[in-house]
């Protein structure tokens, strides 16, 4: 990692907060007395386009007076845009922290500021306030990059006066031995190629912090080796012969590929390189930019076609732009088109046969061995980072090939049903059936759909024997009645032709089922509900739920598909943990599926009068007359008629992401079973449960039940990485310890992890460190 990275990261990871217990901040003040970083500024700005400096007024620096920064902070400068991804950065050159704390005496040119402590944080050293100087970051192995740097004064003025060099170097190549002047200043000329590419990348302000020698080293190796003046023919020249990588250039070229994200600006002085005819395209951005208005341009033709003219337009532009994919410019997200280009292809592809089945189960079997991969690539293409208008086009083209199939594969599959019934009826239970009578997790996700749940499968595979393998929902595929049916506790509820919104209730009276009643069944069955961060004993059984899929897609709609990996991710996590806290089997299990259609699903009427419930892919009807629609009886009742939302469509207008309808997608529901292949730990049946966790300024207090008096506590920033820990790891006493943290971690997010003698992880608690 070049160290420029790992500052960025540092400073951006003060920022870290407690969402349970804290509001984002609206931004990080970084103060520097001594204003050592300021050489380094257009480096950092870089890096760090968040970044805005206290200063003379010169906006297109970002740059200005304390009123003009609280000004960008809260974002009332329409000119001045900040990623709204990232904390803002203050950086306040010459300004200390007390400067801004006492207010009484604070400067009236800062005071604008002031007010930034109260709803900010501050990158600083320490709990005293001090500043990071560039010594301390360099050297510190808390927060910085753990450097034997030489305490002389040749050594210290050396290292500021090539600081912009250092931070452009890998942490690597300057660890393990002492850093003396002359190592600093072997800087300034040992790598002629990056000071090349810096130069070009943004050459004034390289003129501007390059000394004299550096500057005449450089054009000198330009002269001999590169064959070109860089004062007399300038940077166009520079990039015309990179274009080219003919000769010497090539080892340019190359480096440039394999570190393009350190040069941010180079592509807008290439783009200004005319290739001529036989230019290829790789190395020259002109002709990719070109490439993307042409890609662009037959997408939107094509929408003008119908669905079958579509699927072969797509494949004659897949053939022609995949090349780019594996282009500079497409890692430099310049090529975003021919990135989801890739994806609507497969799209077209897989949706080019719309397929049925003897029945229900058949076509089960068609869709998990080829046809989950078409929902898979429309949730990868929705998902691929374009600009509005663009993705608007995506979404176009894919509501032209996409949902015809989506709808005609659906109306075969609720044929089938009506004819030949559905097989859900009495497979849900054969499900739970199988749950082992001891040592494993039931893991619950809610909206786990197939094709996504090939992704977690995937990701799985590297923690032992994992198989995936598919059931399907009660009807209708909402949670209400869905969850309840693959609960171990199932056999305790009922359907009532009273209950309403599709949730069951209790067999022993008419109450309806809710999550106390699934805690107070569990326990009477001997199962553990295992709380967030809680990991249980793996001897017996559990119940654990986490994922937000179900209620992202509700809120976010297409923008769900952004947001599959992550989530996914978090349930990854999760299984890590169970099995490192012992438990040789997981079982994933999810309630349904769901419909995503590129543009909102057709809305058909169904007469209010005549349904007791309506939601967008079924309703309760009345009295069990007939709708006009498929009707099928509630899983916890039959008695209860329920009509199904034919094909694609909804009976509410507007609705993009829905379940409880008649579908593969919704109805067809995966497994997955993941045993641990690691011999079981000797001191699995240890246990603990944390009880209560305190934090006295840097000292952590906590209280556990167990029963073993070898449970060791330890925080670390991931729960499951013994290579995060952030303090001394100490057993507990009578339930009790005490942990204490290095002032550097104050504010950052940890975990509070209890181990047994074997390391397994027991129980976990989210924190802030320093927090209330």
């Amino acid at each position: 990692m070049k160290l420029i990275d790992l500052l960025a990261a540092e400073i951006r990871g003060s920022a870290a907060y407690n969402t349970n217990v804290q509001v984002a901040p609206s931004v990080i003040l970084w103060t520097d007395k001594l204003c050592q970083w300021a050489p380094a500024l257009p480096l950092l700005q870089a890096a760090m386009p968040e970044l805005i400096v206290l200063g003379e007024y010169a906006p297109e620096k970002k740059t200005g007076p304390a009123i003009w920064i609280k000004c960008v902070v809260d974002g009332v400068l329409p000119e001045i845009v900040l990623p709204s991804d990232r904390t803002p950065i203050v950086y306040l050159p010459g300004v200390e922290r007390r400067d801004l704390r006492a207010i009484g005496s604070c400067p009236d040119a800062l005071k604008p500021l002031a007010e930034l402590q109260y709803r900010g944080c501050w990158w600083i050293y320490s709990n005293s306030g001090r500043d990071w100087t560039v010594n301390a970051f360099l050297v510190s192995s808390n927060g910085g990059a753990g450097l034997d740097v030489a305490k002389d004064e040749k050594a210290q003025q050396a290292m500021l006066r090539v600081l912009p060099e250092i931070l452009e170097n890998e942490r690597e190549e300057l660890s393990n031995r002492r850093l003396e002047a002359a190592d600093f200043n072997k800087l300034v000329s040992s790598d002629p190629v990056r000071d090349l590419l810096s130069w070009m990348n943004d050459s004034k302000s390289c003129r501007e912090r390059w000394d004299a020698s550096r500057w005449q080293a450089l054009a000198g190796i330009c002269e001999t080796e590169y064959h070109f003046s860089p004062e007399q023919d300038g940077v166009l020249t520079a990039a015309e012969l990179l274009c080219q990588h003919q000769g010497i250039w090539h080892s340019v070229w190359q480096r440039y590929t394999e570190s393009c994200q350190h040069y941010p600006h180079l592509p807008e002085l290439l783009l200004k390189v005319q290739p001529d005819l036989a230019a290829d395209g790789a190395s020259y951005p002109a002709i990719n930019a070109s490439e993307e208005k042409d890609l662009e341009l037959s997408l939107q033709q094509l929408l003008q076609g119908g669905c079958d003219k579509a699927r072969q337009s797509l494949k004659t532009l897949e053939q022609r732009h995949a090349k780019r994919r594996s282009w500079v410019w497409s890692e430099l997200d310049l090529a975003p088109l021919a990135g989801a280009l890739g994806h609507l292809s497969q799209v077209a592809e897989k949706t080019a046969k719309v397929f049925s089945g003897s029945d229900a189960d058949e076509m089960a079997v068609q869709y998990r061995e080829q046809y989950w991969q078409a929902d898979d690539q429309v949730l990868k293409a929705l998902a691929c980072p374009l600009p509005a208008s663009q993705q608007v086009l995506v979404q176009q083209v894919l509501a032209l090939i996409y949902t015809p199939w989506l709808d005609e594969v659906t109306r075969n599959f609720q044929g089938l049903v009506r004819s030949k019934g559905y097989p859900g009826s009495n497979q849900v239970n054969e499900a739970t059936a199988e749950y082992a009578v001891a040592g494993e997790v039931v893991f619950f996700v809610d909206g786990l759909r197939y094709d996504i749940a090939q992704r977690l499968n995937q990701a799985l595979q590297h923690l032992g024997d994992v198989r995936l393998s598919a059931t399907w929902a009660a009807l209708p595929s909402v949670t209400a009645t869905a969850k309840a049916a693959i609960t171990p506790v199932h056999d305790r509820l009922t359907g009532r032709t009273t209950d309403r919104d599709f949730e069951p209730s209790l067999l022993d009276n008419d109450t309806d089922f809710s999550s106390y009643y699934l805690k107070k069944f569990l326990q009477e069955k001997g199962w553990q509900y295992l709380e967030e961060g809680d990991s249980g004993d793996p001897t017996s059984n559990a119940w654990v739920q986490s994922g937000d899929i179900d209620k992202e897609g509700h809120v976010k709609g297409l923008k769900l598909a952004a947001r599959i990996d992550t989530l996914l991710a978090e349930v990854q996590e999760r299984v890590e943990e169970l099995l490192a806290a012992g438990w040789r089997k997981i079982r994933i299990v999810t309630d349904h599926g769901w419909m995503l259609t590129p543009a909102s699903m057709a809305k058909v009427e169904l007469a209010k009068h005549l349904t007791e419930t309506r939601w967008g892919r079924c309703a309760v009807i009345k009295d069990s007359v007939d709708s006009g629609y498929q009707q099928v009886g509630w899983y916890w009742n039959s008695a209860v008629s329920i009509a199904m939302a034919p094909g694609a469509c909804s009976f509410k207008a507007g609705q993009h992401y829905d379940h409880g309808g008649l579908s593969l997608q919704e109805c067809l529901t995966p497994v997955i079973e993941v045993r641990s292949t690691q011999s079981p730990a000797t001191s699995a049946t240890t246990s603990a449960t944390l009880s209560d966790l305190r934090w006295l300024g840097l000292t952590c207090k906590i209280q556990a039940q167990t029963a073993s008096e070898s449970v060791m506590a330890v925080l670390r920033t991931h729960a499951a990485d013994a290579g995060s820990e952030i303090s001394k790891r100490k057993p507990l006493k009578d339930g009790k310890c005490s942990l204490m943290v290095d002032d550097q971690y104050e504010h950052t997010s940890a975990v509070l992890v209890l181990l047994d003698e074997q390391g397994n992880v027991l129980a976990k608690l989210p924190t802030l460190v320093g927090g209330e």
